[in-house]
Formats: C-alpha cells, structure tokens, sequence
C-alpha cells in the first residue's frame, strides 16, 4: 500500500509540473486601432497576418485570465545565424489596452538570443511545453519564399519579456519597434495561474512582408508648365491682334 501510494504521489506531481494547452488564442495584429488589430487579415493564402513598425498580441479568449509575468513576445529573423544587436534593440515600447480601451504604459526587457532555428517549432526550440507546434521551420520558410521571395536557411529566435500587469481575454498588448527585416516572424506565448499555456498558431502569427509600393505621382508639375506656356502665348497673340 505504501509502494501505491508513493506511486500516485510521484504522478500527481508529475501531473502538476506539466504545463496545460489552454489554447492557441494570442493572435498577432497590425496595431491596437487598426482594421487588422485581432488577426484576420492574411498575406499568405489564409494564414499570417502582416506585421510592420507597430503591431499588437490580442488575446482572443474573452474568457482567459490575466496571465503571469511576463508574457513573451518571440522573434523568428530570417537568415541569422548569430545574435544581432539591431535586433536585441528593436523592441521600443508596449502598452496594455484593456477592453475599455484604457491603456497601460507596459515594461520590455530582451531576454536572451536563444540561436538559429533550422528545423523543428519555435515553441519546441525554446522548450516552451504546452504550445501549438504549427510555428514551425518548414511553415515559417514557405511563407517567406511564396511572399517576400527569401529562401530561408535558418531563423534567428529573440525572445523579449513583457511585463503585462495583467493581460487578459480581448485585450491588447500593443508593441513599437524599429522596423524589422522582412520576413521576420512573430508570436507570443504566456501562461496564467493554473499554468496552462497560450500560444499562437501559424494562422495567427505576425510577418513582416514588405512595405505596399508607393503610389506613383501624377506628373502634375509638367502639365501645370504646359498650360502656363499656353497661357503666355495665348495672351501674346491677343495683343499682337
């Protein structure tokens, strides 16, 4: 009875050191405000959502709990091998904005370049149990050839700590940053009391695509010499006559 006993006792603690799947909910957007704030608005067939200088983690579980500190925001870069300290500092600020639109200024720290990820999920890669495993290396790399045209070998993982003061179901965690290489890919990943986990799935992550091209301008400075030549002629000829 003894041996039973301690047996259950091993498993219910092993049990309780296993970090639960609470959902793949932290949905990666364009920016509190924007039209494309919660996800939604894909760039690669129906999954990944475009990403620029500015860009939010929405927690789409209107149920979730505020998460611990802090949550993470990850950063897949392309083609990096080794740390880079343009990367390291890209990360300018955050805010909180709760779902009374009040927002929260919100701490960032860069944690650690954790190396170059060339095969596996990034979740998996930073041993990040609990996660939805679709961020993957061959999903990552696909995206980035079908919609920048960069042949990725590798992606260089960043991980940044948010400290949130308590990031809950539909808020907003928006994030400033210097402009990210094309092709870089972002998601989140936290876990509230129970330690269950929130990640984000490929359909949901962040890429940054590049930039719409530039309108071209109307060549409005030409026609306006054209007709002020017309004019000074057409007032010549008048006087002339």
């Amino acid at each position: 009875m003894g041996k039973i006993t301690a047996l259950l006792s091993l498993l219910l603690l092993s049990l309780a050191s296993t970090v639960a799947s609470a959902g793949s909910t932290l949905h990666i957007g364009s920016g509190y405000g924007t039209t494309c704030a919660t996800g939604g608005c894909p760039i690669y067939g129906t999954e990944v959502n475009n990403i620029n200088a500015v860009f939010d983690i929405y927690q789409n579980s209107a149920s979730a709990p505020a998460l611990n500190n802090p949550v993470y925001l990850i950063l897949g870069v392309a083609n990096t091998a080794s740390a880079s300290s343009a990367i390291e500092n890209s990360v300018l600020g955050a805010s909180l904005i709760d779902t009374t639109g009040h927002s929260t200024n919100v701490s960032t720290a860069f944690d650690k370049y954790a190396g170059a990820m060339s095969s596996s999920n990034v979740y998996s890669f930073l041993g990040l149990s609990g996660a939805n495993k679709s961020n993957s290396f061959t999903n990552w790399s696909g995206a980035d050839l079908a919609v920048d045209g960069i042949s990725a070998t590798n992606f260089g993982i960043y991980v940044f700590s948010l400290n949130t003061s308590g990031f809950a179901g539909n808020d907003y965690l928006n994030i400033t940053t210097n402009l990210l290489p094309e092709g870089t890919f972002a998601v989140a990943y936290g876990t509230d009391a129970n330690r269950a986990a929130y990640s984000t799935a490929f359909t949901n992550s962040g890429m940054r695509d590049q930039p719409p091209p530039k309108p071209v301008p109307e060549p409005m400075p030409l026609v306006l010499i054209c007709l002020g030549l017309f004019g000074i002629v057409y007032a010549t000829k008048r006087k002339i006559a």
